[in-house]
Formats: C-alpha cells, structure tokens, sequence
C-alpha cells in the first residue's frame, strides 16, 4: 500500500502539493515516523492510556514542533522516563480542553490567572516559556488546525497498525471482565451448605474430648470419701484468697468517654476553620469521554472514604459533555487534598477507563464561581 505525501507541509501554510508529491509505502511511513509510533506505543501499552487521547497528545506534540518551540521534543521524550510522558501528556490534555472548550478555556485562565507553572509546568519548561496558556487561547484556531492535520496526516497512518492491536487487547479485556463479572455472581449466587453433624464432627477440635468434661464415678467417689473426712477431721485455717481487682464500672467508663468526647468538641473548636476553596479540588476531564457527577463521588468515595461534602459540575447543554468539575472536601478530611493531588499540585485517576486530571483549586480573588 502506498501513501501520497507532501514534504515538508506545514499544517499553518498552505503548499502546492502537487510539487512534493511522492509514493510512500506503508512501511516506510512506518520507518519515517518511528520515534512518534515508539512514543505512542508506551502511551498506549506502558502506561495505559486511551488510545484516541494518545493520538491527540502525538498530534499536538507535532504542533510544537512545528511552531519552533521544541524542534526534537517527542524523540526527547522517548528518551525520557515514564513519569516525565505521563506528566506530559496530562497537561497537553490540559492544552486540548482549552482548545477545544472555549469555556473550560475562560474558566482555566481566571482560575489559576495565567499560572503556567501550575497548569503546565513541563512544557513550559520544555519549550523555553514559549507555550504559555495564553497563547495556547490567542491561536486557538491555528492550533487546533494543526492538530487536526497531524491527526489526519500523521496518526493516523502512521498508528493504524497500533490501533488495531489496541482494539483487540480492549476486547480480549472486556471479555475477561465479563467472565470474571459472571463467575462472580454464580459464585454470590449459590445456595449456602448446610452443615452436616459428619462436617461438623471434622471441624471439632481435636484436642477438644467431650469425655473429659464428664467426671468419672471413681473421681466421684474419691472426692465423696475426701468431703466426708474433712467433716471427720480438725478444722484446717485456710489462707485469705488474693485480692480481686474488679474491672472498671460501666458508670466510670461512661464519665471517661464523655469527658474524652468533650475533650475533643473543645479542641475542634479552638481549630481553626479551613475555608471551602482551600479545601477544594478542580477536575478536567477529556473531551469525547463523558465522566457523571455519581462516577465521581463512587471513585473517590471507594479510594479516600467519605471524604466528600460537595460536587459542582460544569453547566452543559444536554448534548455536551462537563469538561471541569469541583469537588470540595468535607472539613474533617481538608488534609486529605494533599494526598488527592500530591506534592505536585496534580494527579490524574482513571474512572472507567476515563482519564481524569486533578489540580489544587485556586480561587480568583474578588470572583465567585458556580
């Protein structure tokens, strides 16, 4: 098979392709576009990431090369380690949301207020402070043009035998996830066995002899004889039993937890109270990959406890998806936030095979938000 290329094409500037046009076969655009396959073979494979979300991320890594801000930056990521791709390419996601949502864009800038080092700190650094989220807003279009003709032109030629791998591995997965899903309920679902006196004789201890607890008749007899020359026999001064300490009276343990709960009351009080933005998450999600409020509370409810108080979603039409959420932590569990986003501010989680990013909330002063 033979693909019809253009050399050197910009996706901001038009080119007469009828001068560069050559035959390419599919393996030699496989060979021309082998670091961009080897990188988003461990997107996909290594780190586990959504295959359509991969390509977007390889086409918009394109868009910077091709903007001068980075010339070898996907082969410098090749060369990197896992942790540095991921980080990466949860913040091109941030990138895409932006353009791609015009109001996740507005609501992004006034949150963190220009803050690239928040949001997108590695690439930023990656490409010298070039990409910044204002630019990112102010070409929009231009950008996402580019993406779209790296997407077209690039990704999906040069990855269509990756894709093909992935969607078979995704169905051998569900169809592993099913098996285990049924033998789970046939397993829930069958009767309990009721004990019979045979299984129960095998369950009983085998130190334990019911005989034992039987006295004998010449036991009996012996201790008779003994009870009845005591009787017969010189009263015998028999030493004071060691002194009994008892237990605690209800009555005390009560006045101790009472007096510990009270203790406690004080000690919230005198706390100093977090305010709700400091003890708040933001959440982008992808586009394409619809995530529900109750998906939200379900996941992190399972992962960090009944840690959450409130849940905003972005207001949406019903043919759009929320792009952004808020998620806010109940007071008692405001520590929490630092183990939800890290040290470094951000973390991503997978909902259902959904990814989802998350970031320290920063409230824009003198600004409310919904």
């Amino acid at each position: 098979m033979a693909y019809s290329s253009s050399l050197f094409a910009s996706p901001f500037f038009s080119t007469d392709s009828s001068l560069f046009e050559v035959e390419v076969t599919r393996d030699e655009f496989h060979s021309f576009h082998k670091i961009d396959r080897d990188l988003f073979t461990r997107l996909v494979f290594v780190l586990k990431r959504d295959m359509n979300q991969s390509s977007q991320v390889i086409a918009f890594l394109l868009v910077v090369e091709q903007l001068g801000f980075a010339r070898n930056l996907v082969a410098y990521l090749v060369s990197s380690q896992d942790m540095l791709i991921d980080a990466v390419a949860n913040e091109v996601g941030v990138c895409l949301s932006i353009l791609y949502n015009q109001e996740y864009s507005s609501f992004v800038l006034l949150n963190h207020n220009n803050n690239d080092e928040v949001v997108i700190p590695f690439l930023k650094d990656l490409t010298d402070s070039n990409l910044t989220l204002s630019y990112i807003n102010q070409y929009r279009e231009t950008i996402l043009v580019g993406v779209t003709k790296n997407l077209n032109d690039v990704c999906n030629r040069a990855f269509d035998d990756i894709y093909e791998k992935g969607y078979k591995e995704q169905l051998l997965a569900l169809e592993r996830a099913k098996v285990i899903e049924e033998m789970k309920k046939i397993r829930l679902g069958s009767p309990q066995q009721t004990p019979t006196r045979f299984s129960v004789q095998r369950q009983t201890p085998s130190w334990w002899n019911v005989q034992q607890q039987i006295p004998r008749r010449s036991s009996v007899q012996q201790r008779t004889s003994i009870r009845s020359s005591v009787r017969r026999s010189t009263p015998i001064k028999v030493s004071a039993p060691q002194e009994w300490v008892p237990a605690p009276a209800v009555e005390e343990k009560a006045k101790v937890a009472v007096t510990e709960t009270e203790g406690a009351d004080n000690k919230e009080d005198e706390e100093e109270v977090t305010p709700a933005d400091d003890r708040t998450v933001f959440l982008t999600f992808s586009k394409g990959y619809p995530i529900s409020e109750s998906e939200v509370r379900v996941h992190f409810t399972r992962k960090f406890g009944e840690v959450i108080e409130a849940i905003v979603m972005q207001e949406a039409q019903e043919n759009e998806q929320p792009l952004f959420a808020r998620m806010v932590l109940k007071m008692e569990y405001a520590s929490k936030i630092e183990e939800i986003v890290t040290p470094m501010d951000k973390n991503k989680f997978t909902i259902d095979g959904k990814h989802v990013w998350v970031h320290k909330f920063f409230a824009a002063p003198s600004t409310s938000h919904v």
